[in-house]
């Protein structure tokens, strides 16, 4: 006759194996949302400085376009992008953008992730209608 084994301790075995696993499937996620969200303010922040950028006509809108999109990042997500850049460019032309660079908080060590937004678009301005293409101000 074979006798059985006893299944007690099996439940603290399982536990101890799963746990770490857990874990770390919990750490991505909240990583996963850190990330989106610092995506998010990143783009929020790029979205401000292009408004100040689309709309100034004369020649100081990068520096307060930059000023800022750094202000707003600054101001919704604290210390959530770090290595934070900004840079204000246009096409010569007719539109302005804003991109907003920067890592986002790491939960899980060693992963480092790069967030990156733009926005932007036309100037904003006076056109007259005799058909001239440059802006005017008011």
């Amino acid at each position: 006759m074979i006798r059985r084994r006893s299944d007690e301790g099996v439940s603290s075995m399982e536990l101890a194996l799963l746990t770490p696993a857990l874990i770390l499937v919990i750490l991505c996620v909240i990583q996963f949302a850190m990330v989106y969200h610092a995506r998010h303010v990143a783009l929020a922040a790029a979205q401000s400085g292009a408004r100040v950028a689309r709309g100034d006509v004369d020649g100081s809108w990068k520096a307060e376009a930059e000023a800022k999109a750094r202000t707003s990042v600054r101001h919704v997500g604290g210390s959530l992008l770090t290595d934070l850049r900004t840079e204000a460019t246009t096409d010569g032309a007719d539109n302005r953008w804003v991109d907003v660079e920067g890592k986002a908080v790491r939960v899980i060590p060693f992963m480092t992730f790069r967030v990156h937004q733009r926005a932007g678009g036309p100037i904003e301005c006076f056109r007259p209608d005799d058909g001239g293409t440059d802006c005017e101000a008011p």
